[in-house]
């Protein structure tokens, strides 16, 4: 997990570079010259504290949705057999199979996966499915992450978390707004204040660092697993 929490660091800096921008124009001089220069300063400053509502929104989907791929990996390095594997993972194989025998277009598309999932309950094959090949038929969250979700993602393999975030949520949603076209970054950048934002980076950064811990807990712990 080392280069996710690399990752992590590199999109907190980068939100802490924005910040310390907007900290600089609001106390500047030369933020009131915007109009000689071709510009309205008030609408770039919103503009941009409407943008790291999509930082900060980014940096909560990028984290998560690596933890899954690299938690996939060590899973699938296991070389789990059905049995081992422990109670929620075994829900989410079983959910994972029927969403791909409704989603194919026919009985033949389906049919290998039918026989691969047989093979794997029967003990004959071992667990070999990579979150790539799970979002194709079963996307566990499209744009919708706050803590709530976040929590109920990582129940799906059996992942204790329970710790929630509001701020998450209004960051969400504020986000869905944007990305549906229900405000324009300068509206949705208009109640926001720097310190605000300030805030907001803090507990997003502080809660996703949580949220890779307790994944990484998960692993060393082998929990994914029947002792």
């Amino acid at each position: 997990m080392q280069n996710i929490r690399r990752e992590l660091s590199i999109r907190k800096e980068e939100a802490n570079n924005i910040l310390s921008f907007l900290k600089y124009m609001e106390n500047s001089a030369d933020i009131s010259r915007g109009r000689d220069l071709g510009f309205d300063s008030t609408t770039v400053m919103t503009s941009i504290k409407a943008g790291m509502i999509l930082m900060l929104y980014n940096a909560v989907e990028s984290t998560v949705t690596k933890c899954l791929e690299r938690l996939h990996e060590i899973i699938i390095s296991q070389n789990l057999h059905f049995d081992e594997c422990n109670e929620k993972l075994k829900k989410l194989i079983i959910v994972y199979y029927e969403n791909v025998k409704e989603k194919s277009s026919d009985i033949h598309s389906s049919a290998p996966y039918i026989l691969e999932f047989y093979q794997y309950i029967k003990g004959n094959d071992v667990f070999k499915i990579t979150y790539k090949e799970l979002s194709r038929f079963y996307s566990l969250y499209s744009g919708n992450l706050d803590s709530k979700e976040i929590i109920s993602v990582l129940d799906k393999y059996g992942i204790i978390f329970e710790e929630r975030q509001s701020v998450l949520k209004t960051i969400k949603d504020n986000r869905n707004k944007l990305a549906h076209g229900e405000l324009t970054f300068e509206e949705a950048g208009r109640s926001l204040s720097v310190p605000q934002l300030e805030v907001m980076k803090e507990r997003t950064f502080a809660y996703m660092e949580k949220t890779v811990y307790s994944i990484e807990q998960y692993v060393n712990n082998r929990e994914y697993k029947i002792l």
